[in-house]
């Protein structure tokens, strides 16, 4: 036989090899695998059109979950990041706040000592282009102008800005701007205030500054606000806790489905074990929030005033897929310290059996209630014969308040915010004003008492955002919160 004969008889028996072994290979793929895998391989070679796998598996994984409980989850790689910024504490960005008024992008607050105030940028300064993208229209968007302003720390983001007729470069180098999870900590009197956010990496640390700046200020009692408060990260909440509790003292402890337990205990380390505590909930509060809850209640370390909480006694862990999206599963339930789970019924539970005809009782006695979510001690709601109808037009509060603040920039600048919050008042004049500007005909003389003053409130939150940001916005709501000024009022009567 000739040698080229050869060396195609050779080449052709191990292609046909390869080709062999390589549907062998996938056969036995297919035997073994299960039938779930067997059934996307058929889809993704047999099937006669064009399919989506990944998005047709992503499809099946959102029912399969939805069906399990209700918070397995799974999280596309591209929110992935936005959530962990959440959670860390921060994120790389310059430092603004900006709203788009009228197709335009305009910053309405710079935050003090980032990037954007070192370089000298201004509220009120109007961005037409960002790294030379024109970004003026009908398609401006929030999402649009924070993925064009965020990008790798050090890295740098140049604005083009009409600033009092002048065209302006500004190339700010991008830095490390904090998200903060504990806000508004103030002193009503000898009674200390603070609110959690959410519990991310950085809370404790940042509840420990806020504690020590009220202490400073002589503080003899704390109200903590966990309202809307979703959860966050479990040690965050365990870590709080224990500044409360005597060392020693279960916190929470969480049951995995192997039988494995662990319990979390207070430590040595807390310094705040004899401080008298208020802590304020509604039906947001979930998650980490009732683990807080939950086990100074337990241990009467805590007086719980608001409505009952979420109801979530569920813990997640993130487990990562092989194309960077992330599952959140459930993999755990957690007991406060008495023993009670507080998460709310849903189909295919299996706590609820474990918790019937169960009593708990806090270390004093006092029986515990275990019908899903924390339930206050003392039951604190809105008055629900205060007007709402203003809160559906604050869009047409927020233009009006930025047009009136737009054309007095340098008489504002010149304002204080303490004494703003705490002492200014809407006038009469300024409610004509905004009602000729959006009030729909409506005149001042049609509206009731708590209309005017729901008004005023919300203009001077407006205001109060348009100026200095939104934690302004949120210590002036603090201001006239009837729910704030009823914890605290009782607050102050039991340190008499």
């Amino acid at each position: 036989m000739r040698p080229q004969r050869i060396i195609i008889w050779v080449t052709a028996f191990f292609v046909v090899g390869i080709w062999v072994g390589l549907n062998f290979r996938e056969a036995v793929y297919i035997e073994n695998g299960s039938t779930l895998d067997r059934f996307f391989r058929y889809l993704e070679n047999e099937y006669v059109d064009t399919l989506d796998i990944p998005a047709l598996e992503q499809d099946a994984m959102d029912y399969i979950l939805s069906n399990l409980d209700p918070h397995s989850v799974l999280i596309p790689q591209e929110n992935e990041t936005e959530i962990s910024e959440r959670m860390q504490g921060s994120f790389s960005g310059v430092g603004v706040e900006f709203t788009i008024y009228k197709d335009t992008l305009v910053f309405v607050h710079i935050m003090e000592g980032g990037p954007a105030e070192d370089y000298g940028l201004q509220a009120g300064d109007r961005i037409y282009a960002i790294d030379d993208d024109t970004i003026v229209g009908p398609d401006l968007t929030n999402a649009l102008v924070t993925e064009k302003i965020k990008g790798p720390i050090d890295t740098y983001v140049v604005f083009k800005i009409k600033r009092d007729g002048l065209l302006l470069t500004a190339a700010v180098q991008r830095g490390l701007i904090p998200l903060e999870s504990v806000t508004g900590t103030r002193m009503f009197g000898p009674i200390g205030y603070t609110r959690i956010e959410r519990f991310a990496e950085s809370t404790y640390e940042e509840l420990e500054a806020a504690l020590g700046e009220l202490s400073a200020q002589g503080m003899r009692s704390l109200v903590l606000d966990l309202r809307d408060n979703p959860g966050g990260y479990l040690h965050e909440a365990v870590d709080i806790a224990d500044l409360f509790l005597e060392e020693g003292k279960t916190i929470v402890s969480t049951k995995y489905k192997n039988g494995r337990t662990n319990i979390a205990e207070a430590t040595s380390e807390g310094g705040y074990e004899d401080l008298p505590l208020h802590i304020i909930l509604n039906g947001q509060s979930a998650s980490a929030s009732e683990v807080v809850s939950g086990a100074l209640q337990d241990h009467d370390r805590a007086t719980i005033y608001g409505s009952t909480s979420f109801g979530k006694g569920l813990v997640q862990e993130d487990k990562v897929l092989p194309d960077g999206s992330t599952v959140r599963l459930t993999v755990a339930y957690y007991y406060t310290p008495s023993g009670r789970s507080i998460q709310k019924p849903y189909d295919g539970a299996d706590l609820p059996g474990e918790m019937e005809g169960l009593v708990f009782t806090s270390d004093s006695g006092k029986v515990l209630a275990t019908s899903g979510g924390i339930e206050p001690d003392v039951p604190v709601v809105n008055d629900t014969t205060q007007a709402y109808y203003w809160g559906f037009s604050f869009g047409t509060i927020d233009d009006f308040a930025f047009e009136w603040i737009d054309g007095r920039r340098s008489i504002i600048q010149r304002w204080d915010k303490a004494d703003f919050i705490q002492n200014h008042v809407i006038s009469d004049e300024l409610l004509y004003e905004f009602l000729d500007y959006g009030g729909y005909g409506i005149i001042l003389d049609d509206l009731s008492m708590n209309e005017i003053e729901e008004l005023q409130l919300l203009l001077k939150s407006a205001l109060a955002k348009n100026i200095w940001g939104f934690d302004a916005y949120r210590l002036v709501l603090q201001e006239q919160d009837p729910i704030l000024n009823e914890v605290v009022r009782q607050a102050s009567g039991s340190l008499q």
